[in-house]
C-alpha cells in the first residue's frame, strides 16, 4: 500500500485544496492519506518553511507547493510502479 502524508502549516488553503485532491484520487487509487501540521515541530519548520503543501509518498518528497490533481495522480502511479517492480525483482532474489 502506497502512504502518503501532506506536510502543511495552520491556515494553508493551498494544503486544502491538495487534501481534497488527494481524496478524490484516493477513490480511484487505493493508498493511505495523512494530513501532518509542521507548526509543532520546529525541524520540519526549519526544513520546510513556508514551501508547503509538500506531498510525500512512502516517506520521498513527491511533490511541493502548487500541483494539479494530474500532478498527483502521476506522482501516485510512478511510486505504484515502483513498488510493483520491486516486489517482481524481489521474487528473483537470491538467497
Amino acid at each position: 500500500m502506497i502512504d502518503v502524508t501532506i506536510l502543511s502549516r495552520h491556515d494553508c488553503h493551498l494544503c486544502d485544496v491538495v487534501e481534497r485532491m488527494a481524496k478524490h484520487v484516493q477513490a480511484e487509487v487505493p493508498f493511505t492519506l495523512t494530513r501532518m501540521n509542521i507548526d509543532e515541530q520546529a525541524d520540519l519548520v526549519a526544513r520546510y518553511g513556508d514551501r508547503v503543501p509538500v506531498v510525500l509518498i512512502d516517506q520521498v518528497e513527491a511533490l511541493s507547493g502548487k500541483m494539479t490533481e494530474g500532478d498527483f495522480r502521476r506522482a501516485i502511479q510512478k511510486a505504484g510502479r515502483k513498488g510493483l517492480l520491486f516486489r517482481i525483482l524481489s521474487l528473483f532474489k537470491l538467497k
